[in-house]
């Protein structure tokens, strides 16, 4: 039978601006897990002290009546590991997101994270490890004939944010303006296939939609050999950490070498069952561990985004992101804004619905890969996670 104890304390300060009212709100838990797995996986946490119980109690439900479960051997964290820390304090962080109001007036909501984490891992087959980190995040919206929205943050503190403010601001500011002027699609143009320049946090999402299919215990739609893309799953990085929730230590991985899918990310139990060796992807510390992301980067192509733009016919940029998702087999991504192209020169902004692309061709429709990144970082699932991409060129359809 093996068992794993997880200890985690966090230590949460958020601080936001939501039109008129100004908040800041503290947070600190504590809490252990207790996984075992025999014949079936037992989960089991707790918020008090009572960790022997959880282990008995945690035995007795993994040893009753199940298929069995069976982890990879792996490379098991051993030690104590931490991220670079930075500084935080109320005051500034209350001063900078004044300043971002007053530099972009209108109706804005800005949320503020700044968290400081402890988590600690020992299996029954040798994980002993500690692990601090500090993470800080801003997420800013502005309200002007649709949303204008962008997340940033790092690994640190204060200084993370302080760093990339300009930045923010001119990112926002462009965004706005685009808005302010943006066309509607016409309606002839709906469910026509364009080529499509993936800027920004739209390029991010398609890698990030993409590498959700690589995803081992869940593996369900065969991609097709492309363009020559090259992605990489680095766990140094907002989204990452020296060791997964299974105590595995996590190792840089290449998922996709040159256009082919070369690997997967695995959990110790998928891992097994492809007889491949795990490397840090396990995620998640109240359920079955999950076979997740941590930070992707996709190399540079040899493209600038105005040779892309001038190699486009008829087309469109698209930047920011409402959302993205996989529907039917069908990646979907919907843009805060788009920029229509003709004859190799942008036109004017625009507003679509979305571009898709089937999961199967996606690498297949790649055209171009351009060679300045951008980092895109945010939650899902609870998991911190980030992806830096350069603009990728794809035929898509257009809604």
């Amino acid at each position: 039978m093996h068992v794993q104890m997880t200890n985690v304390k966090t230590h949460v300060v958020e601080i936001a601006i939501r039109g008129n009212s100004v908040e800041c709100n503290r947070n600190s838990s504590s809490f252990k897990a207790v996984r075992a797995v025999d014949r079936r996986w037992a989960i089991l946490s707790t918020n008090e002290n009572n960790l022997d119980d959880l282990v008995d109690k945690a035995k007795t439900f993994a040893s009753k009546e199940g298929e069995g479960v069976e982890l990879a051997d792996a490379e098991l964290a051993v030690g104590d590991f931490k991220f670079k820390s930075g500084y935080f304090d109320d005051d500034s962080a209350m001063e900078l997101l004044m300043d971002l109001k007053k530099e972009l007036g209108g109706f804005i909501e800005a949320i503020l994270t700044y968290e400081k984490s402890f988590r600690e891992i020992r299996t029954s087959d040798g994980a002993d490890a500690r692990e601090e980190k500090e993470t800080i995040d801003l997420n800013a919206s502005v309200l002007e004939r649709g949303v204008a929205s962008i997340h940033i943050g790092g690994i640190g503190g204060l200084e993370v944010i302080e760093d990339k403010f300009e930045f923010l601001i001119d990112e926002l500011k462009g965004r706005i303006n685009g808005l302010k002027k943006a066309k509607y699609l016409n309606p002839l143009m709906r469910g026509s296939k364009f080529d499509v320049v993936l800027s920004k946090e739209t390029a991010c999402a398609f890698v990030h939609e993409i590498v959700h299919k690589l995803e081992a215990d869940v593996l369900s739609t065969e991609i097709e050999e492309g363009y020559g893309i090259t992605v990489y799953d680095n766990p140094i990085g907002f989204g990452g950490y020296y060791f997964d929730d299974e105590g595995v230590l996590a190792r840089e991985k290449c998922l996709i070498d040159n256009g082919k899918i070369i690997s997967y990310l695995h959990t110790r139990e998928s891992a097994f069952k492809f007889g491949e060796e795990p490397l840090g992807n396990g995620r998640g510390i109240f359920t079955i561990p999950k076979a997740f992301q941590t930070n992707l980067f996709v190399e540079r192509g040899d493209w600038s985004f105005d040779e892309m733009v001038e190699e486009t016919r008829e087309g469109f940029v698209a930047e920011g992101l409402i959302k993205a998702e996989i529907q039917n087999e069908i990646i979907t991504i919907y843009p805060e804004l788009c920029w229509y192209i003709k004859n190799g020169e942008i036109v004017c902004p625009a507003i679509i619905n979305c571009i898709r692309v089937p999961v199967r061709e996606a690498l297949k429709r790649i055209k171009a890969i351009g060679k300045e990144h951008f980092e895109r970082i945010g939650y899902e699932k609870g998991f911190a996670i980030s992806e830096i991409s350069p603009p990728i060129a794809i035929e898509a359809t257009v809604s």
